[in-house]
């Protein structure tokens, strides 16, 4: 009787152990969620390109050539979550001057990898002063430090 109960305990501990576990990793591999309506491939795109000049400040504030990883043009295909404020000639304006300050920054000679990294970021915050303000704080967070720049 005794060993009926000890199996019962060692089954029943580990069948909570395992639960707990599987449970905690499925939390972790879901999504964040920024938008319970959906995320727009445009804002998708916008998030990916911030973490990667994240990590492209990194490198120019090292002197490293900054050699971004993103699909820049796709700027230009993306769904927005507001189809109309893409739509205008000013957003793709300002897609066009970011483009053209990437490839700046990407052509660079090193003594040039601040001030163009510098031009590029403010691009974005340009554009983002017009059509989609809401990113801009987080925006700021990529232009390099006083003590860094030029």
């Amino acid at each position: 009787m005794i060993r009926h109960a000890i199996l019962l305990s060692f089954v029943l501990c580990s069948l909570f152990t395992s639960c707990g576990e599987k449970e905690s990793c499925a939390a972790d591999s879901r999504p964040k969620i920024y938008n319970p309506n959906g995320d727009s491939e445009l804002a998708l795109l916008m998030r990916d390109m911030f973490d990667e000049g994240m990590r492209v400040k990194e490198e120019v504030a090292t002197g490293k050539r900054p050699l971004p990883a993103w699909d820049a043009d796709a700027i230009f295909t993306a769904h927005a979550t507001q189809p109309e404020k893409v739509a205008t000639p000013e957003f793709k304006a300002y897609a066009q001057s970011f483009l053209e300050a990437a490839r700046a920054m990407e052509e660079a000679s090193p003594e040039d990898y601040k001030s163009t990294y510098q031009g590029m970021v403010k691009t974005c915050i340009a554009c983002h002063q017009e059509v989609c303000p809401g990113p801009i704080v987080k925006i700021n967070k990529m232009l390099l430090d006083e003590s860094e720049s030029l």
